[in-house]
Parts: structure tokens; C-alpha cells; sequence
């Protein structure tokens, strides 16, 4: 995968967190927690279910910790691991 194919996909993700906590500001969005915005155990299953939706993945139980998805890069992170897995 190369680096613009990951940061397009990094560009969607964020997409989706924008749209599902209405976050409007300056934030650190590759480092910073985004529950600090607003993105609670309800939004995190939105973001998810967006996320399986698009790029037609879909994670493992085991997967589905809140640490996993308290930051973009963490959500890129795992979200680039499971369409690695399908290469």
C-alpha cells in the first residue's frame, strides 16, 4: 500500500469522525484522544459500522476496544491491518 493510499484513507476515516461528533475546531488529530470531541461508546459503533461499511472490512470482537479507535492514527492503524489481512 502506498503512502497516498494510506492517507486517503486516513482522509475518509476522518471524514467520518467529523461528521459523527459535529466537531468543528483545531485539534491534533493524529495524536490527540477523540473522546476529548466527543466520540463516545455510541459514536465509536458508528464510526466502526462507517468504517466495515466502506472499505468492507469487519473486526474481530477481540479488536473492538475502545483503544483501539481513540485516535486517528490508532483507527488508521487498525482499519490499514485489516485490509492488509485481505491482500
Amino acid at each position: 500500500m502506498t503512502v497516498m493510499e494510506i492517507n486517503e484513507i486516513k482522509a475518509v476515516i476522518l471524514q467520518y469522525v467529523v461528521a459523527i461528533t459535529k466537531f468543528q475546531g483545531d485539534w491534533n488529530w493524529d495524536s490527540d484522544d477523540l473522546q476529548t470531541i466527543g466520540l463516545d461508546s455510541l459514536k465509536t459503533i458508528s464510526l466502526i459500522v462507517e468504517i466495515e461499511e466502506r472499505f468492507d472490512i469487519m473486526f474481530d470482537d477481540k479488536e473492538l476496544l475502545f483503544e483501539n479507535f481513540s485516535s486517528l492514527n490508532k483507527i488508521t492503524e487498525i482499519t490499514l491491518k485489516k485490509l492488509n489481512k485481505l491482500s
